[in-house]
């Protein structure tokens, strides 16, 4: 790696990570002490007005915590890629470094865009404020397979979400296409919360919950009532659900698998399927491709599902 600034030239050496650290600061290029947090991963890129930040949890562990940027800031804005939402994200700035308050799941990015030559107007950034603990939704889910093939393996009902191809219907594991799960339950219980209204009398201020399914394999679509909740290809798969009855609820989950166990299916029956043409179809040694031998990959809706309760 080599950084340019007026004649001062870096160079990486071949063993001395501590010594590249130590010319980069003195060309001006500030480290990010943000590597630091056991997970995290960034790339940094600047524009006309400030810095750009992609920032991924790679960990195993939630992050919810303040982490400094190296940059004087005058506001920084949140924009998370998967949902289009975005929002001033709450920040304070000392010794030229600006702290931002940063939530971040499991295997979930979102982009930041740092500010320093003007603050940022608009809606604040979303936190959310768990309250207790994660419920498990508990019940018998419904599932049944909607397209894809080669066959469509029987529906079922489960209390125990798994793999599908662990049910014991040889189509469901040589199947690849897409499952609706459906589930009825009843919002968790607690004590409402109340809202002063002026004038008037107290009125009850509607609760907000955090929807987790879980691990999913491969990616999912989300319904709750009849109403679209959006479609989850990454971790996390969550959602924040507003509008929650008290009882009778309805959440539809259209999960969809990779083709891995199609294909191993069709070289285990040497079915002769890869038709390419001007193209040699060979495995990581050059030799003939053959998935006969693969394991089975999880497919489906496999949980725990859990819901919890925001402020």
């Amino acid at each position: 790696m080599t950084v340019l600034r007026r004649s001062h030239r870096v160079q990486s050496a071949p063993d001395s990570k501590g010594k590249v650290e130590t010319e980069l600061g003195i060309a001006g290029v500030q480290r990010e002490t943000l590597f630091d947090q056991p997970g995290l991963m960034c790339i940094r890129r600047g524009f006309n007005g400030g810095l750009h930040y992609f920032i991924a949890n790679r960990g195993d562990q939630a992050i919810d915590s303040w982490l400094p940027l190296a940059v004087d800031a005058k506001s920084v804005v949140i924009l998370d890629p998967l949902t289009g939402n975005a929002g001033v994200a709450a920040a304070y700035v000392t010794r030229s470094q600006t702290h931002c308050h940063l939530q971040l799941a499991p295997g979930q990015s979102l982009i930041l865009r740092a500010l320093t030559d003007h603050p940022a107007y608009g809606a604040a950034w979303n936190y959310w404020d768990a309250v207790g603990d994660a419920v498990p939704l508990t019940g018998q889910w419904q599932v049944k397979f909607l397209r894809g093939g080669p066959k469509l393996p029987a529906p079922f009902a489960t209390d125990r979400l798994a793999s599908w191809t662990e049910i014991g219907d040889t189509n469901a594991q040589s199947f690849a296409g897409t499952a609706a799960y459906s589930l009825r339950f009843d919002a968790p219980s607690s004590e409402p919360r109340f809202q002063a209204a002026r004038p008037g009398p107290l009125k009850q201020e509607p609760r907000t919950y955090l929807l987790d399914l879980g691990r999913v394999c491969q990616s999912a679509r989300v319904r709750l009532n009849g109403r679209e909740l959006g479609t989850l290809f990454t971790p996390p798969f969550q959602v924040v659900l507003n509008e929650l009855k008290p009882k009778d609820n309805l959440l539809e989950v259209e999960v969809t698998n990779v083709s891995a166990n199609r294909i191993r299916d069709l070289d285990r029956r040497g079915v002769e399927w890869k038709t390419f043409n001007d193209i040699n179809f060979v495995n990581l040694d050059y030799k003939p491709f053959d998935a006969s031998n693969w394991p089975l990959t999880d497919s489906g809706l496999l949980g725990p599902v859990t819901m919890a309760r925001g402020m």
